[in-house]
């Protein structure tokens, strides 16, 4: 009989350490990990979604200049905005996105004589979009063709949804608060509970707390499991 895989999950000082091996990718769920399906996954009303690659700077000084690099954090299920301000002699004509790694990117045509001003793009980040963090790219090009430099936007996402049955699961899913051999449930310093669940039949894990789930995706990746504790440990606190 096959052994199934033993998680261990102890904390202390607001750090956690998770041992354990997996299958396959949370099932349904948007990695941020991914950009081609990330990028797919998005929605920015009124855009053009292009192949490719969006235009490189010109770097000629007539060329629009832009700012607004930073970081943004959202929900699965929300809407964020990237918002860049602009100086550009020409005005602007359109706005390029692009999810930094994927093989598209969006167009946005709404041309704007104003020579200086701020752009907002909202972004639709569907429900099935699993935690993680994941960076666009945006410039803008003016009437007289020059394109701007580019700036870089870090999104951090929190994926909302509950996993099946509320804190764990049904089926192959086994959280720690009903089998400790999986590991340990714990009471966060804000009073909600820490739960680790594990679906022993594809090796998707995840954390539960507060009735939101923080997917871990496949726990063979230790990389992408360490930073989905750390976004427990944010939760938590």
């Amino acid at each position: 009989m096959k052994k199934a895989p033993v998680y261990a999950l102890t904390f202390g000082l607001a750090s956690f350490l998770v041992i354990g091996c997996g299958g396959d990718d949370d099932p349904g769920l948007v990695s941020p990990s991914d950009p081609n399906a990330l990028s797919q996954a998005l929605v920015i009303p009124g855009a053009q979604r292009v192949d490719g690659q969006p235009p490189s700077s010109s770097g000629t000084p007539d060329a629009p200049a832009i700012t607004g690099s930073g970081e943004l954090s959202t929900e699965s299920g929300e809407q964020t905005v990237i918002e860049v301000g602009y100086d550009s002699p020409s005005g602007y004509v359109d706005c390029y996105v692009q999810v930094i790694g994927a093989d598209d990117y969006f167009l946005i045509s709404v041309p704007n004589s104003a020579t200086t001003g701020v752009i907002q793009i909202p972004v639709n980040v569907p429900a099935n979009v699993a935690s993680g963090v994941f960076d666009f790219y945006t410039c803008i090009s003016g009437e007289n063709g020059g394109v701007s430099n580019p700036v870089r936007t870090s999104v951090d996402v929190t994926y909302t949804g509950t996993p099946p049955g509320g804190g764990g699961g049904g089926g192959n899913v086994t959280c720690a608060s009903d089998d400790p051999s999986v590991g340990q449930s714990l009471s966060c310093p804000n009073g909600q509970l820490l739960d680790f669940c594990i679906d022993q039949g594809n090796g998707e894990c995840w954390y539960a707390v507060g009735g939101n789930r923080i997917s871990c995706g496949n726990c063979s990746d230790q990389l992408q499991l360490s930073e989905c504790v750390q976004r427990a440990v944010n939760m938590c606190i």
